[in-house]
């Protein structure tokens, strides 16, 4: 190819080179740029729409009441959660559920679909009296499902 090259006369070279460069640049802006600005892109657009999700969530757990004075629910707290979880669709979710002290369980999700979760999260607040002490929640390749940790304490 370089015997074929330098046969070339000095402006087909000139020309040659200059398309190659031209080449590796489009091709490189075509390959590995678009996808990588995209990719950027995508992930700024969902920050902020987890940033978004954060500050309505904590703006509602200021504003929502603490009534101390509701009734508690004298059903153990694996019992509040089976039922709460099968009557919100993510009792097939869980993956494990394991007791943490005497008023704790530590409950694991694969493919949970995420509003779902919540719902059922907000429920075991307002109705059961159960908070959620943390939470940790991971995107996976479907859409709206997640996989993730959450330890309950009543």
């Amino acid at each position: 190819m370089k015997e074929w090259f330098l046969s070339r006369e000095p402006r087909e070279r000139l020309i040659l080179a200059v398309g190659a460069v031209l080449a590796v640049v489009i091709i490189g802006w075509q390959f590995v740029w678009v996808p990588l600005s995209s990719g950027v892109e995508r992930l700024d657009s969902t920050v902020d729409a987890q940033t978004r999700l954060l500050v309505d969530a904590q703006n509602a757990a200021a504003v929502a009441p603490r009534d101390a004075s509701r009734p508690r629910n004298e059903e153990s707290l694996y019992v509040v959660v089976d039922r709460t979880t099968r009557a919100h669709g993510v009792a097939q979710t869980v993956t494990r559920t394991t007791q943490d002290g005497a008023t704790g369980l530590t409950i694991t999700f694969t493919g949970a679909p995420f509003d779902a979760l919540i719902d059922w999260l907000v429920t075991l607040d307002g109705e059961h009296g159960v908070a959620v002490e943390t939470a940790q929640f991971n995107a996976t390749q479907q859409a709206g499902l997640v996989n993730g940790q959450v330890q309950l304490r009543r």
